[in-house]
């Protein structure tokens, strides 16, 4: 009669709610529109383009995607919840929309850092721009909120 083995099992880490910081902002840099429409394109890998009478410029702030910083426990299942259009003041009264359609990581995710460390998550978006009438020249800014759902 042989003894039996007994094994156990670790409990599973306790649950670390998703945190999200903002460690850097979309820019689309700087261009000019004729009197056409087109859009300015910033992927979620930095690349920027356009379409339609939209002349892109190198010159004023640097192009980027916005970068955020999610925290969570290895294998947590995320999903990236956000409005399908955002609006961009500008700085002579006119508005812009924005959509957000870039991610490195894609809209679901499953982080793999240890809960420390941060996974980061690059998105980009589309500006859709109207014509000089519509859109004139100034500055443009706003907001967009993201929800980082944890599944």
């Amino acid at each position: 009669f042989f003894p039996k083995q007994i094994t156990a099992q670790e409990n599973p880490p306790i649950p670390l709610n998703v945190q999200v910081s903002t460690a850097q902002f979309l820019n689309f840099g700087s261009f000019a529109v004729d009197n056409g429409v087109g859009t300015v394109s910033v992927d979620a890998d930095g690349t920027r383009t356009w379409t339609g009478d939209v002349k892109l410029l190198n010159t004023g702030a640097t192009v980027s995607p916005a970068l955020f910083d999610v925290y969570a426990n290895p294998g947590t299942l995320v999903n990236i919840m956000h409005d399908s259009q955002f609006t961009l003041n500008g700085s002579s009264g006119q508005t812009l929309t924005l959509e957000i359609n870039s991610y490195s990581t894609g809209k679901t995710f499953i982080t793999s850092a240890a809960s420390e460390i941060p996974n980061p998550v690059y998105v980009g978006g589309t500006l859709n721009i109207g014509p000089l009438s519509a859109n004139g020249a100034g500055s443009y800014s706003g907001s967009f909120t993201l929800t980082f759902i944890q599944e």
